[in-house]
């Protein structure tokens, strides 16, 4: 499988986003990606692949959890509606 392999500028415009703020994400450890060199002036390199997979995770953390049982739905419906 071949995976692609990205520099910051690609890598941010796949997630629309400014360049810098997705380094500094790549430095704290927010963002999957690889440094590249030593030093405070290491070049980040993402995998398209492993971002793409960053991206659904973190939109399936933002999604409510499906409630337990149908009468608790039926109870947080009613609640929002009365």
């Amino acid at each position: 499988m071949d995976h692609l392999l990205l520099d910051a500028q690609e890598a941010a415009q796949i997630l629309r986003m400014d360049r810098r703020t997705l380094v500094r994400w790549a430095r704290i450890g927010y963002v999957p990606a690889h440094p590249l060199g030593e030093g405070k002036r290491k070049l980040w390199r993402f995998r398209e692949h492993e971002l793409l997979a960053w991206v659904e995770a973190r939109e399936t953390v933002k999604k409510r959890p499906p409630a337990s049982t149908i009468s608790v739905a039926i109870n947080a419906h009613a609640r929002r509606t009365a």
